[in-house]
């Protein structure tokens, strides 16, 4: 704002030789509606310069936002004319007051008073252009004194709502396609619903005639305003005062040639396409923002007429619309007579330019781009030597893991190469071969004992047996936590061990011994015997004999000793008759043991 000079009518008045309101924006920027938009800190300074001291009474600044709406009704014999006019905003600062009746010496010099506040994002954005109806907001600074004139200073403040960047008008397109039968089809569309304000609009059409002889006369683009003002938006609707009217921003006329004629990859005209491009005014009292705030509302839409004549002589009209947002960026400022500052085309494609990278990307653009399956992965894959050792799966990690930790905690590197790994592994797997691997006979004698006294676990018709904790298999102990590797982890800080699992004895008893150890044993032959046919288990007797073994086996000898392997795998009946006794004897089953054929002969089924 240029310098103001103030000066008194008498010429024995003090003087204030500049005095003026600076912001640190010149408007107020708010994103989306005012449910959604954040509050705006605004923040200034009155600036005084005194050349001779000055007596005042007060130095104040008052920040106002006022409404006007203007409705005619029409009545009778004429039109009434009604205005409603409030504050939606106000606040005042008080730098200077001397109090009642009293004057305060301000001596000469530079003075500046800054000031701040927050605007909340529910505030009605500036409308200005209209002649009777708007919504400003104006800054006062007021200087009081005693015997002259006060002093005054006024600026304006604009308050622009503009779209968010993820508003759907900045990215949806939008478009009328429709068929008049055994006549025409047409589509005409725009790239996006949002328009900034003063830039352009673009409109694609495409028109194919369908009726032989048809001929496509003039095409009429109008941008028309819709004013629809409300003078009590409060009350009920049925109460409520309003008036409606319409302006014509630009309308312009377009008469297809033969440059337009569209073909087909055949060599066949279609029907003609075209793309247009209007220019939007440059000032707001030419055409304004869409809004609806405070009983002012208005509104844009593109309507579209095309002329068809017709084979037999008589003219049709097609007719069309396609509702459009006009919104202002902050891009393009406006000067205090509320026209853009920079006019150029420049600064519109600039602004636009700067208005798409904000907004979602389109769909349209970007169905060829390429696809990450069809990306080289190479570039992003972790290497192998870079990466963290994974952790074994249960109790196993402690298995593995343990014998080497202490040389991992220590060590500043934590690759692990290939070589040290595979020898670490295979020293373990021999040392825990060599410290569980039993004998066949021990292996038996501890099959005999575990079948001896089992734990039952249900008592229904079905019975399931487990083997005790003290009589684990002898493999099993391996998985089990030693007094050595308790040792080991008073050395291992906290959260570097592996806890051990506690698994359940039928966990045990399902564990598969590992490569080491089933390597050492004995080859599992299959059993020779298969299971009792129907006749035989509808019986409910005990067989005389075994079942003969199929031919692609080979009986076994009876002397033959099973491996560890048949033994431990073999299947664990429950051998009783229907009293639940010796079917020879009459003892209990449990002390009797028969032989593998004996026991399949005597199974019941129940």
């Amino acid at each position: 704002m240029p310098l103001t000079l103030f000066s008194s009518s008498s010429g024995t008045a003090s003087q204030a030789k500049y005095f003026d309101i600076r912001l640190e924006d010149d408007y107020i920027v708010f994103r989306g509606n005012e449910h959604e938009a954040a509050s705006t800190l605004l923040k200034g300074k009155v600036i005084l310069c005194l050349s001779e001291p000055l007596h005042i009474k007060f130095l104040r600044l008052n920040l106002t936002g006022k409404s006007r709406v203007f409705v005619q009704v029409p009545i009778s014999g004429g039109r009434r004319r009604s205005v409603r006019e409030h504050n939606v905003f106000e606040k005042a600062w008080s730098f200077k007051d001397a109090g009642k009746g009293k004057m305060e010496c301000l001596p000469a010099g530079n003075y500046e008073f800054p000031f701040d506040i927050i605007l909340p994002g529910s505030l009605p954005e500036s409308i200005e252009g209209l002649r009777d109806t708007w919504i400003t907001y104006r800054f006062k600074g007021e200087i009081g004194r005693k015997y002259a004139k006060d002093i005054v200073v006024r600026k304006p403040l604009r308050i622009i709502r503009t779209l968010d960047p993820s508003a759907l008008e900045l990215s949806h397109a939008m478009s009328v396609e429709n068929v008049w039968p055994n006549k025409i089809e047409y589509s005409i569309s725009t790239p996006s619903k949002a328009i900034i304000f003063g830039t352009s609009v673009q409109v694609d059409f495409r028109i194919v005639p369908l009726l032989k002889g048809l001929v496509i006369g003039t095409i009429s683009t109008q941008l028309v305003e819709t004013h629809d003002f409300i003078l009590n938006p409060d009350d009920p609707e049925a109460l409520q005062v309003s008036h409606k009217s319409t302006k014509v921003i630009f309308n312009e006329s377009y008469t297809l040639g033969e440059q337009d004629k569209s073909q087909d990859p055949d060599g066949a005209v279609e029907g003609f396409e075209c793309c247009r491009i209007f220019n939007l005014p440059k000032s707001l009292s030419k055409c304004l923002q869409d809004t609806d705030t405070n009983g002012i509302k208005i509104r844009h839409k593109l309507k579209f007429r095309v002329q068809l004549q017709n084979p037999d002589g008589h003219t049709s009209e097609l007719r069309a619309g396609l509702p459009v947002s006009i919104f202002i960026s902050p891009n393009l400022p406006i000067d205090d007579n509320n026209n853009l500052i920079d006019q150029s085309s420049q600064s519109a494609q600039r602004a636009v330019h700067t208005m798409a990278l904000q907004a979602p990307p389109l769909y349209g653009d970007h169905q060829f781009d390429q696809l990450y399956g069809s990306l080289d992965p190479s570039g992003y894959q972790t290497p192998g030597n870079e990466s963290d050792p994974g952790t074994p799966f249960l109790s196993i990690s402690r298995n593995i893991s343990l014998d080497s930790l202490a040389v991992m905690t220590t060590s500043e590197n934590r690759d692990v190469s290939p070589a040290a790994l595979h020898t670490q592994l295979s020293n373990l797997h021999h040392n825990n071969s060599a410290s569980v691997t039993p004998t066949s006979e021990s292996a038996d004698t501890a099959l005999e004992s575990s079948s001896q006294s089992p734990q039952r676990l249900s008592r229904g018709d079905s019975t399931a047996f487990v083997v005790a904790h003290a009589q684990r298999p002898p493999y099993a102990s391996a998985y089990c936590t030693s007094p050595r590797w308790l040792s080991d982890d008073e050395n291992i800080p906290s959260g570097v061990a592996t806890p051990s699992s506690q698994i359940s004895e039928v966990e045990h008893l399902s564990r598969v011994p590992s490569y080491a150890t089933a390597v050492r044993l004995h080859a599992v032959t299959q059993c020779s015997y298969d299971l009792p046919d129907y006749r035989a288990a509808i019986a409910g007797g005990a067989c005389t004999g075994p079942m003969p073994p199929p031919q692609r086996n080979r009986s076994p000898s009876p002397n033959r000793h099973l491996s560890f392997t048949e033994r431990f795998n073999r299947p664990r009946f429950r051998f009783r008759d229907r009293n639940h006794t010796n079917g020879f004897t009459g003892r209990p089953d449990a002390a009797r043991r028969p032989s593998m054929p004996e026991a399949l002969s005597r199974v019941e089924w129940l």
